[in-house]
């Protein structure tokens, strides 16, 4: 009956624990995300700006170019502009933010500065696309910051946390 109780005990501490550590690891992850998203719209930028591919093939290079799940984000948005007739880039950016928010540690309020970018993208001449870049990348440094921050301030409230609630669930349960 110890042994029982013992068992327990550890499955309760360890999930909640992992629960915890998890949680800790999203904030981080957010971070990272948000820095892959930066290098890869710089990227974007150089293929739209100074190679001046077509918009469909500078995203699918893009794609190739970052990792998952921020290629995710490229490789939709060009899906859809090769695969329907007519899509425009207002279309598809969307899909691809969709994509990015569902497999990604990244909140909405991180993507809100993306969502009126999309309708920009290919549609102005060099100049004009390097400024609209040069202001998304300052915004989302700025993003990478404060989340970089939220990562610092909670990340031992999450590690902390998930072990006493542990603790807090088999003082209880006894």
């Amino acid at each position: 009956m110890i042994a029982l109780k013992v068992m327990g005990i550890s499955l309760i501490m360890g999930g909640c624990g992992g629960w915890g550590l998890a949680g800790a690891r999203r904030l981080d992850k957010r971070v990272e995300v948000i820095r892959d998203l930066r290098m890869a719209l710089g990227f974007l930028e150089k293929e739209i700006t100074t190679m001046f591919t077509p918009l469909s093939l500078a995203l699918e290079r893009t794609a190739a170019f970052c990792e998952y799940p921020v290629a995710g984000l490229f490789m939709t948005s060009s899906a859809v502009l090769q695969g329907k007739q007519g899509a425009t880039i207002r279309e598809a950016w969307p899909e691809g933010l969709a994509y990015l928010l569902n497999h990604s540690a990244l909140r909405p309020e991180d993507l809100k500065v993306l969502q009126n970018v999309g309708g920009q993208l290919g549609m102005s001449n060099a100049s004009e696309q390097k400024k609209v870049f040069a202001l998304l990348q300052e915004e989302l440094k700025l993003q990478e910051e404060k989340a970089r921050a939220q990562a610092t301030a909670n990340r031992k409230l999450w590690s902390y946390g998930g072990f006493v609630l542990g603790a807090v669930v088999v003082i209880l349960l006894l």
